[in-house]
Formats: C-alpha cells, sequence, structure tokens
C-alpha cells in the first residue's frame, strides 16, 4: 500500500471518527436520550444558527421516514454497498484530489452509518435559519459528503476534455 492510500484511509477514519465525537458531545452535553429518539430540543446560540436534535430515520434531507427494522436493514446494506462502490472507484482513480474528495464523502458516510446502526436513526443538530426560513437540519458528516461531492463536481469539471483534444 503506498503513501496515499494510507492517506486516504486515515483521512476516512479521522472525519468518521470526528462526526462521531461531534454527535456524542452533543448527546451527553445536553443530556439527550438517544433510546427515546424524540426531538423535543431546541438551544438557540444566535438569530441565524440552533441546536436541535431531529432523528433522521431516512434518507437524505428526511425523506422517505420509516419506523420499520426491515426497512433501516436495506439502508444499511445499501450504504455499505455505495461505500465498497466509491473504495473502488477512489482507488482505481488513484489520484490525490478525488482520495481526499472520496474521503470526506465516505468519512461522512461512515459516520451516519455508525449512527443508523446505533440508535436505528441518524443524529441531525445543525439548524441554520434567517428568520422563518430553515434550511434541513444536518450533521457534520452530511457537511463532509457535501464539500466531498461539490469537489468531485469541481474535480470532473476541472478535468473535462476540450472539444480540441
Amino acid at each position: 500500500m503506498n503513501i496515499k492510500h494510507k492517506y486516504f484511509y486515515l483521512f476516512i477514519l479521522l472525519f468518521a471518527l470526528i462526526d462521531q465525537v461531534s454527535k456524542i458531545l452533543f448527546i451527553k452535553y445536553f443530556d439527550i436520550n438517544p433510546k427515546l429518539l424524540t426531538s423535543e430540543f431546541l438551544h438557540k446560540v444566535n438569530e441565524y444558527f440552533n441546536l436541535v436534535i431531529v432523528w433522521n430515520r431516512g434518507f437524505a434531507f428526511g425523506s422517505f421516514q420509516n419506523n420499520m427494522f426491515s426497512i433501516n436493514v436495506l439502508y444499511i446494506v445499501i450504504i455499505l454497498s455505495v461505500i465498497c462502490i466509491l473504495v473502488i472507484y477512489a482507488n482505481k482513480l488513484n489520484q490525490k484530489y478525488y482520495f481526499f474528495a472520496f474521503s470526506l464523502v465516505i468519512g461522512g458516510a461512515i459516520g451516519n452509518l455508525i449512527d443508523r446502526i446505533a440508535y436505528g436513526a441518524v443524529v441531525d443538530f445543525i439548524d441554520l435559519h434567517y428568520q422563518n426560513l430553515h434550511w434541513y437540519v444536518f450533521n457534520i458528516a452530511d457537511i463532509y459528503i457535501s464539500f466531498g461531492c461539490i469537489m468531485l463536481i469541481l474535480g470532473e469539471i476541472r478535468n473535462k476534455p476540450t472539444s480540441n483534444e
């Protein structure tokens, strides 16, 4: 395994760890009981930022919410499959830029996967808003996934062959 690959896996672990630590600190600091999976918490930080607890049982942006164990197992299998495919694809590309972008996406996916296995739902707690206009509640892993996807898109745009080639 060369040095690029070691850093790739190290970044994946680092991003997943930071995400998990942020969630554990949030749950412990505000004394939230994860066994209840209730979303009755609000801490106003300032006029644009709240800390809340949302237990996302669904997929992206809270879509396909469910309480069924079998659907959660399906989500876990899908997420594990996507993580494996992304690891294989990143190794195939074998470029530093893509390693970092994919490590963000994979690290975030692993962070959310750990929540889904541990709690049956993903812990979301960051609420950005302007007056009554709220964005979806999200977590650190979601930030990693979003930035990683943006980096991948920009990388593809940058590497797009011109019509002269």
